[in-house]
């Protein structure tokens, strides 16, 4: 009798370690699934990114004949835009600029949705639904012109360094030093952007907070950024931004959710006059 029993207690322990297996099996196989669908979305969707950032690149170097043809005392150059903006707005008309900082991943159009803030949050250019979403501005607080005195342009810190995940290289000295110039072009301008600070922030809403196209608010942004953040931060010293000027804000998160990463630029130069277009270039 004791035989039979022990045998009969050992199959539903042997059942019950079998159903376990196979749950755990199934999990397995969903979660290699899920990884194996995410890592093939992700990688279509950089794919897109790279061939529009080809498709919209406008040639503007000058070929060894055309340089010879120049006149000599010919000095100043037209100023060309890089960037096909005719060819942009046909794949999304929320594409207004495009932020360029040289050497890096961060190379991307920049939108704004002029009925939801957040649209482009969890939305990407060609409007599918789900990271990595898109570079943009809020219509609520940024003109979408760049001449607000702080214009703050989000995007998310992606695990392979696409959109804003290499912003927090800019703790690195001699990433600084090789990568301080910004430059933000539109149909007509060409903005040049120099950076003065790499911050951990708090995560409130800045341009909420802060009415900066209001002269003494702005002051008290820029007082309060300074004393305000965090560690890892690097702020240029002496801070030299004044009310007068006019700053760019890349913000994105940092892994803790009471947080964000700020990288700021001082405006230093508008190209504007003798835009040379894209139709004149083929003439």
């Amino acid at each position: 009798m004791s035989k039979e029993t022990g045998a009969d207690e050992k199959k539903p322990a042997n059942k019950k370690a079998r159903i376990i297996f196979y749950i755990c099996l199934a999990v397995l196989i969903v979660v290699i699934v899920a990884a194996v669908g995410y890592m093939w979305k992700r990688s279509q969707k950089s794919q897109r990114d790279e061939e529009l950032a080809e498709s919209v690149m406008v040639d503007v170097s000058v070929s060894a004949e055309d340089e010879e043809l120049a006149e000599p005392e010919e000095e100043e150059s037209d100023v060309v835009i890089p960037v096909d903006f005719e060819a942009l707005q046909e794949v999304n008309p929320d594409i207004y600029a495009w932020i360029r900082i040289e050497d890096t991943n961060v190379d991307y159009p920049i939108l704004q949705s002029e009925t939801d803030d957040d649209y482009y949050l969890d939305h990407t250019v060609d409007g599918d639904e789900g990271l990595p979403g898109s570079i943009y501005t809020q219509y609520s607080y940024n003109s979408g012109c760049f001449e607000d005195n702080v214009t703050v342009i989000y995007g998310h810190n992606m695990r392979d360094d696409s959109y804003f995940g290499q912003l927090s290289e800019y703790q690195d000295e001699d990433f600084r030093s090789s990568h301080s110039t910004i430059e933000i072009y539109t149909p007509e301008h060409i903005y040049t952007y120099r950076l003065v600070f790499a911050i951990t922030y708090d995560n409130s809403h800045l341009l909420a907070s802060y009415d900066c196209n209001e002269t003494d608010r702005y002051e008290s942004f820029l007082n309060i950024l300074q004393k305000n953040r965090m560690i890892p931060s690097w702020i240029e010293d002496p801070f030299t931004v004044t009310t007068d000027d006019k700053l760019i804000i890349l913000s994105t998160c940092n892994g803790n959710s009471s947080q964000r990463y700020l990288v700021g630029a001082v405006l230093e130069q508008i190209d504007l006059e003798d835009v040379v277009s894209e139709e004149s270039l083929s003439e």
